[in-house]
């Protein structure tokens, strides 16, 4: 059986991101007997015209689409991916008797909107290595509807949504056999590799519990030293970044992974994409030191007990100060992320946050996010319809926020331009949306420039001067236009 695997995800901000998740489904199914491709349109100048020259070229029997996001989460300037995906969707129905499964993180959040927002049948919720190969085993797909992580519009809407979280191991995504690797490389030298999957906090706005559950399982250190490996034989990269959900959790994995990449002398440099503070030791930052990990984002995502109080992070102030003096003293670059506008934000709140945020030394940069997308199934959705923000009918297909009602966004606004010591070693959401930036990561792989590249935020936020969002009025959204579904 041939099974095409599309990649829809064409979003370039603030980088473009290489579909790790369906290189290890296409490998996944490629290892179950099936002729696989995977066409990745992140690149494509055309893509509905690419999708019609596959399915006419390969003639797929099965095709498994892709959706990394929805929507691109600013609530300053919202847009959903949805109506692309449609397009391609439909060209597929109209073009193709192939059997059709949806999947990815976009679609694992809210299953059933999406596929009644495509009119298509069936998604794979969660990972799909073992589900979406049994769907195309299966003789026809109603036989595929007991499996786990495969859901159907067809069956009726009280029907539980049943999961089974696999091994991480079970599949090496190899992605450097399903990708042009190197075209992602020439926006910044960086490739994603994941340690575990899953997520035992409980925050209240995030959706990584139902994506990839509500515990941790860890991929075998020496398998992740091994794949990294073979990526720097493969594709000549020499830096990579960590994508797990949580770095440093659960207490023990991160230092088992990073004595494994010391034994192996990789002679590579590693980046994170999120750690927490809670519970940050000098012993475990003189060790990420020691493994070659240069930077890191950090997502205290507030710095007033407060607010972290209300998002449900499980630590508080001193934990963030904590986190903050054992960082400021290493040669790590710190980008520390804060979500503006949250439950309980007020003025006190904002000025705290802002307090740390001018303390932060040279080598670090803030990122900030205005507003919060409100996802189905957390804590944030059920707060929401509690406070009349939603109807408990709303969907949440198209993107909706959470903006505290003890400040306006352009009060927001005006605290963050007046508080800020020095607003140019802050990256906004929005900012990162300027056509500009495409450029200038490109400019800068060909420099050689050391990554990552959010540490030249200075430069870059110079370059942008007064088109920056901090010197617009802030008016907010609470959804996208209805008329754009």
């Amino acid at each position: 059986m041939r099974v095409l695997v599309i990649s829809t995800n064409r979003e370039m901000s603030p980088q473009p991101v290489a579909p790790v998740g369906a290189a290890w489904i296409a490998e996944a199914l490629s290892q179950a007997g099936f002729n696989t491709r995977l066409l990745d349109l992140s690149f494509e100048k055309y893509p509905a015209r690419r999708v019609l020259k596959e399915l006419a070229e390969f003639s797929p029997e099965g095709i498994a689409v892709s959706v990394r996001n929805a929507d691109n989460g600013d609530f300053l300037n919202p847009r959903s991916f949805l109506p692309e995906v449609k397009e391609i969707t439909g060209i597929i129905r109209d073009n193709s008797s192939a059997r059709i499964i949806i999947g990815g993180p976009g679609v694992s959040i809210m299953p059933r909107e999406m596929l009644d927002y495509l009119g298509l049948d069936w998604a794979c919720m969660g990972e799909g290595e073992e589900a979406v190969a049994a769907f195309f085993k299966a003789g026809k797909p109603e036989d595929a509807a007991g499996f786990p992580g495969i859901v159907s519009r067809k069956s009726p809407r009280h029907c539980a949504e049943r999961r089974q979280w696999i091994k991480p191991d079970t599949v090496r995504p190899r992605l450097h056999g399903w990708v042009d690797v190197k075209r992602y490389l020439k926006f910044e030298p960086v490739l994603p590799v994941q340690g575990k999957r899953g997520c035992a906090n409980n925050c209240l706005y995030c959706t990584y519990n139902r994506i990839e559950g509500r515990f941790w399982r860890l991929r075998d250190p020496s398998v992740v030293t091994e794949e990294i490996s073979e990526l720097i034989f493969r594709t000549g990269a020499r830096t990579f970044e960590f994508v797990d959900s949580i770095f440093n959790q659960p207490e023990g994995y991160m230092e088992a992974l990073l004595e494994e990449i010391i034994r192996w002398d990789l002679k590579a440099k590693f980046h994170v994409s999120s750690m927490s503070p809670k519970g940050l030791t000098k012993k475990q930052v003189s060790l990420m030191e020691r493994a070659g990990i240069t930077a890191a984002g950090i997502t205290p995502e507030a710095a007033a007990d407060e607010t972290l109080g209300s998002l449900r992070k499980g630590f508080g102030e001193p934990e963030v100060y904590r986190a903050a003096e054992i960082l400021n003293g290493s040669s790590i670059k710190m980008l520390w992320c804060f979500l503006m506008g949250g439950p309980k934000e007020d003025e006190t709140t904002v000025k705290k946050t802002l307090k740390f945020i001018n303390a932060i030394p040279s080598k670090d940069k803030a990122f900030l996010t205005a507003g919060i997308r409100i996802y189905p199934h957390t804590g944030m959705h059920e707060l929401a319809i509690r406070e009349g923000i939603l109807p408990p009918s709303e969907t949440l297909l198209m993107p909706s926020f959470y903006f505290t009602d003890r400040l306006s966004p352009d009060e927001m606004r005006k605290m963050l331009e007046e508080g800020l010591s020095d607003s140019r070693k802050v990256i906004f959401l929005t900012d990162t949306n300027f056509p500009s930036l495409g450029a200038l990561r490109w400019i800068g792989t060909k420099l050689k420039l050391p990554s990552p590249f959010w540490s030249y935020a200075n430069y870059m936020n110079l370059m942008l001067s007064g088109r920056r969002v901090i010197n617009r009025e802030w008016r907010g959204a609470n959804s996208i236009d209805n008329s754009r579904r």
